[in-house]
């Protein structure tokens, strides 16, 4: 039956009972004029999968937006960037929140099919998601709710506008449930922890309005959860397994060394599953299935023995960092590069610079398509972990690992009228065990300074865990291992400088979502092992190089008049076509009048900008051009200074020796050099000198 529902002091408006309705769940919600439509399925596994497989997909129309594609392909082609960083925050925040035995197939699609430019639908998309759950037969253990918070000239905003977003120094998004915080991810500008948590929790009192109104729809639907089929003995497997881990066997898994340690492990799983080989086979039961609970109790008694003995599982203490290294201008060829490890987590970052058109163009529903002179493409190849497996294109683990990077990174970057060139980062990880990201934004920082980029501050980044042992007491976890990020209960990336937070990303499995005081101790702890980086960091670099790369060419940036861009540009480009041409340089002018002009130092660089200045009106007395005579009169000789800009040189301002005969020793096409004596912006009349 359909229905709708308004949360009034959200704006938020859903209907129920009209879309979809063969989905499992469907939820059509608007706010303003932007919409979207959340579904949900699910299907019985066929076996067993040993994770539960929900599958997240983000989609925005163009039509949304009243716009068509660009390029050939007039339809919406692969999940572009920002759908998958949508994808990935959805999914983030609804998988710890089912049953741990339920296993069936989950799809979850949000649709985007109206926006008005006014109100963003990233959390409109994850609160629809929530409720469409919420209302279906799955055994979902929420509902949660969503919110951006944003700081717009010192004031705290929640749930901004799409320019207040734009415009803001903060934005952070946070997902929970009424209980606590479940998913955190944003960017700011070096903010202090206490404004942090602060910000934090000032949208999670708007998330708990959205999960009690989602509660009361759910009441008021009454549709009952299914049951989750007990096919499968959990309690007899469970208890086989803690009878198996004994702390005589666990203790042989702690082992400093990832590779050591991963045997050890291993052979206690085999050595298990070998004891109940007839048992399993005699019932046709799945080793998935074993080796699952196998892990899940194993995460269990590692806890405890980690309590028992006060260490991890690598044997550090909770609060150590592991061995940091850093390396830079290890590739000669490159403009700017770094190698750091931390432990086995080990990256090869590289910079190249470019010029504008080099930029990355970017098109989206809520603004209008536009470049950007910054990227970090972030790259996991199977060798980093030892296996065997295909290279494909980027997935969505790789483009959410680079965006959080960026995000870092990019609060240091210097303006673009200072530093006019295009910037672009490669991060390869050629090893892995937990916390790459982090690495990622070490390296870079390192290997930004190695080219000579003139960052405001080095940032590094430092991955924080967490434990939780029977009795309900938590421990704190510096620099995260892989194995403490798969069987721990949070993973909480904190980059920043020393001043404060540039970037930060949360997910945990704790199923009621974590209370202040964790995040207060999470990030006072990892505020500890973040400076300790940066100094194992400054010890290699303490700054950027003083110059460029001798390979990089030099971009010069400079600002025209809007009125004249027209005049450098010229019909159909051929103005700025033949600059380039006779300059061997690349070009860029974009519609504030900001002009970057790109190629190797020399006398061909000097020309373009002489070129473009003059075109734009900017021509001062003293400036020098090598130009080119046009035309010869009875009382001088004009010059071309620029493509289509001529300028006077008077007889009288000639040399005694050449304005005697200069009508019959100078011809048109000669090259000659001359100086600016006088430029009358009002007519743009030049009046020049002859020096040679």
């Amino acid at each position: 039956m359909e229905k709708k529902y308004y949360l009034s002091d959200l704006g938020l408006e859903v209907t129920l009972g009209k879309f979809a309705e063969q989905a499992d769940g469907a939820v059509w919600i608007q706010k303003g004029g932007t919409v979207v439509l959340a579904t949900v399925v699910s299907a019985r596994s066929k076996e067993f999968p040993g994770f539960l497989p929900m599958s997240v997909d983000y989609r925005e129309n163009f039509s949304a937006a009243g716009k068509i594609p660009g390029g050939y392909y007039k339809r919406e082609g692969k999940f572009s960037d920002k759908e998958v960083l949508v994808s990935r925050l959805i999914d983030r925040s609804l998988r710890p929140l089912f049953p741990v035995n339920f296993f069936d197939q989950l799809q979850i699609i949000a649709t985007v099919y109206s926006v008005d430019k006014e109100n963003a639908p990233y959390t409109l998309a994850l609160i629809a998601a929530s409720l469409a759950l919420s209302i279906s037969h799955i055994p979902f253990l929420g509902p949660i709710g969503a919110a951006e918070v944003v700081r717009v000239e010192g004031e705290w905003i929640v749930n901004p506008t799409y320019a207040q977003s734009v415009a803001s120094d903060v934005k952070i998004t946070v997902a929970g449930t009424f209980e606590g915080v479940c998913m955190v991810e944003g960017t700011s500008n070096q903010i202090s922890e206490d404004e942090f948590i602060d910000a934090l929790f000032l949208g999670h009192e708007a998330i708990k309005k959205q999960v009690m109104w989602q509660k009361e729809i759910q009441s008021e639907r009454g549709v009952a959860k299914q049951a989750i089929a007990e096919e499968l003995n959990w309690p007899l497997w469970r208890e086989r397994a803690e009878k198996y881990l004994t702390p005589e066997a666990i203790s042989k898994v702690f082992i400093a060394d990832k590779v050591e340690r991963g045997q050890a492990i291993s052979l206690l799983k085999d050595s298990f599953l070998d004891s109940f080989k007839t048992e399993m086979q005699e019932l046709s039961l799945s080793k998935t299935f074993v080796e699952y609970v196998f892990d899940e109790v194993f995460e269990v008694v590692l806890t405890e023995e980690s309590y028992k003995h006060n260490k991890r599982i690598d044997n550090r203490d909770f609060a150590t960092v592991r061995a940091i290294s850093t390396e830079v201008g290890l590739l000669p060829f490159n403009h700017g590069s770094a190698l750091f490890k931390r432990g086995k987590t080990q990256a090869l970052v590289s910079v190249t610079l470019g010029g504008g058109q080099d930029e990355q163009r970017i098109e989206d529903i809520m603004s209008e398509p536009s470049e950007s002179s910054f990227m970090l493409h972030y790259n996991f190849p199977p060798f980093s972990v030892g296996e065997v497996r295909g290279m494909r294109a980027p997935g969505r683990r790789e483009i959410g690992h680079g965006y959080l990077a960026a995000s870092a990174i990019k609060q240091v970057l210097p303006h673009k009228l200072v530093f006019p060139y295009t910037i672009r980062i490669v991060a390869d990880m050629l090893g892995s065990d937990g916390s790459t990201s982090m690495a990622t934004i070490c390296g870079s920082t390192m290997a930004l300074m190695n080219a000579g980029v003139p960052i405001t501050d080095m940032v590094s980044g430092i991955a924080m865990g967490l434990l939780m042992n029977k009795a309900g007491e938590f421990r704190i976890l510096s620099d995260i291992a892989g194995i403490e990020d798969a069987f721990g209960l949070m993973d909480f990336k904190v980059a920043g400088t020393e001043k404060g937070i540039t970037a930060i990303q949360m997910d945990i499995k704790h199923k009621t979502g974590l209370p202040r005081e964790i995040f207060e101790r999470s990030l006072a702890q990892a505020k500890i092992g973040r400076v300790h980086i940066l100094t194992e960091m400054r010890k290699v670099m303490t700054g950027p190089n003083a110059k460029l790369s001798d390979l990089v060419p030099q971009v010069v940036a400079f600002v025209v008049p809007t009125d004249k861009i027209g005049a450098i540009i010229g019909t159909g480009g051929k103005v700025i076509r033949d600059i380039i041409d006779k300059t061997g340089t690349a070009i860029d002018i974009e519609n504030d009048g900001t002009v970057k002009i790109f190629g190797h130092p020399g006398p061909k660089l000097d020309q373009a900008i002489g070129w473009v200045k003059t075109l734009g009106g900017q021509i001062d007395r003293g400036m020098v051009y090598h130009g080119k005579i046009k035309k010869v009169a009875e009382f001088g000789i004009f010059v071309e200074v620029a493509p289509g800009v001529d300028g006077l040189v008077h007889v009288s301002n000639m040399p005694r020796d050449r304005s005697a005969n200069f009508m019959t020793t100078m011809k048109p096409e000669e090259l000659v050099t001359v100086e600016v004596v006088d430029y009358e912006a009002s007519t743009g009349r030049i009046r020049l000198k002859l020096i040679e």
